[in-house]
């Protein structure tokens, strides 16, 4: 009994502080379950087993990202390449929410509306919907000679039953978020849609369409029909995926996201036509990689103060990464290549990587304009057999289901053997903090208390006689 009187005293007499949400810091934890399932295992610093999700949130990150795919799978892909069976669907996806939940994190959940990798040039519409377009409509859309002959009526009565699909769609998932008790603070409709959607039905800017590869091309071969803009139907389709969200979740933050975040030119032009042609969003979401723009953070500062300043609203950058290692384990180079600004500065080492994001961090907060950071992608480690193989990779074959490289297993927040990275010291120190505010102690015991943020917001944690648990 004197034990515990005495630890209660203590922890009276503690600052004790955990990490704000006002500002996400943040990281995709999308391939969590699957890397975990082939083997993956995570260490704190000092070496010792831990589960991923609590390490990064008591790291200081208080946001993460989960990207809902429709129904990944052999056969789902592009054709040549598909994601694995029974990961990034709705079934994995509610087991990383409920995991973020019970760890206190804010979630960005972002809907790619199809079965495999999506981007700016991608966009391949979910095999299921193709189904149901065929089966209602008897239209094949991923068929070159209807997509060739097709009629603007036609076109139109497809771009109607799209719309109607990523309604009934989001709010169905949505709902069954609700149901859980899940409130996502951010939604993001779709994936880097710089060149639009559901291909060619909704795309920006008029080009072929490779209806093999299931991409946006700028020359014409076999397999390929001409597709012209359509800033309307794009905008019909999200509309619609945003009046799900704001049905059931009046509160949380819609995202349209693109690439080529730091290029003001290129994003303006995306998000004045968008807006201009009746897009509803709430948050200017871009990815970011000095890798890929070519540029330093502080273009990537200027960037948010100028996309506020021209359109009134704050940007999430939905993606960055930077190596900390030159090469992959298996010495080859990953996704991200170095650029020469930083190479006496951030070199691609893990302080090197602590530094860039430290700065990027920092800064982005500082501009005023930015809602947070989300990395990508934090967890995506190295997993092998016994014999060295590698287990893990962005994508199988179709040809033979062989793995393909996994080639983010240099740009993770853990080294190839999943011990945390000196990067998740720096956010823990540098990351936005709290402080409880005691508001109940009777009876030698702690009730509960209060987190006072720096808005004089309130928020009650449960105190059940050992740790402070979730909001309630």
């Amino acid at each position: 009994m004197m034990k515990r009187i005495i630890f209660l005293i203590i922890i009276l007499l503690m600052p004790v502080t955990v990490h704000a949400a006002d500002f996400a810091y943040g990281g995709d934890i999308t391939q969590l379950n699957y890397i975990e399932d082939m083997g993956g295992k995570y260490y704190d610093s000092e070496g010792k087993p831990q589960d991923a999700v609590i390490c990064l949130a008591e790291c200081g990150i208080n946001t993460v990202r989960i990207r809902l795919s429709n129904n990944p799978g052999k056969g789902r892909g592009d054709g040549q390449y598909y994601m694995p069976e029974g990961y990034q669907n709705e079934e994995d996806c509610l087991k990383l929410a409920k995991r973020a939940k019970a760890a206190g994190l804010d979630i960005v959940w972002t809907f790619n509306y199809s079965d495999y990798w999506s981007n700016g040039e991608r966009q391949l519409i979910p095999s299921d919907w193709v189904g149901e377009i065929k089966n209602e409509l008897g239209f094949d859309v991923t068929d070159a000679n209807f997509l060739s002959a097709m009629t603007g009526e036609q076109k139109k009565t497809v771009q109607n039953k799209l719309a109607e699909l990523v309604y009934s769609y989001t709010y169905r998932v949505l709902k069954g978020l609700k149901d859980e008790g899940i409130a996502p603070k951010y939604v993001s409709l779709g994936n880097e849609i710089r060149g639009g959607m559901f291909f060619p039905f909704a795309n920006t800017y008029s080009a072929e369409y490779d209806t093999k590869a299931g991409v946006l091309a700028f020359d014409s071969r076999e397999g390929t029909v001409k597709c012209e803009k359509d800033w309307e139907a794009l905008t019909m389709i999200l509309n619609r995926g945003y009046d799900a969200v704001k049905e059931l979740f009046p509160e949380a933050g819609v995202i349209i996201h693109v690439d080529d975040g730091s290029d003001f030119e290129s994003c303006k032009w995306f998000f004045e036509q968008y807006i201009n042609a009746g897009g509803k969003l709430d948050v200017l979401g871009v990815s970011y990689y000095p890798a890929w723009s070519k540029n330093t953070a502080d273009v990537c500062f200027e960037f948010c103060k100028q996309m506020k300043d021209y359109f009134g609203m704050d940007t999430m950058i939905m993606e960055t990464g930077f190596n900390w290692s030159p090469v992959k384990k298996d010495g080859y180079a990953g996704q991200l290549v170095d650029i020469d600004a930083y190479k006496d500065i951030y070199p691609p080492s893990p302080q090197g990587q602590a530094g860039f994001l430290k700065e990027l961090a920092l800064g982005l907060k500082d501009t005023q304009a930015c809602l947070g950071f989300l990395y990508w992608d934090p967890v995506m480690i190295h997993v092998e057999d016994a014999d060295g193989n590698n287990l893990c990779g962005w994508a199988y074959r179709e040809s033979d289901d062989g793995v393909e490289p996994n080639v983010v297993e240099n740009t993770t927040l853990f080294d190839f053997d999943g011990k945390a990275l000196p990067v998740l010291d720096m956010l823990r120190e540098t990351a936005p903090k709290k402080s409880y505010v005691i508001t109940e102690y009777a009876d030698g015991v702690l009730k509960s208390v209060k987190i006072a943020d720096k808005y004089d917001k309130t928020a009650s944690y449960l105190w059940d006689g050992d740790e402070i648990k979730s909001l309630y």
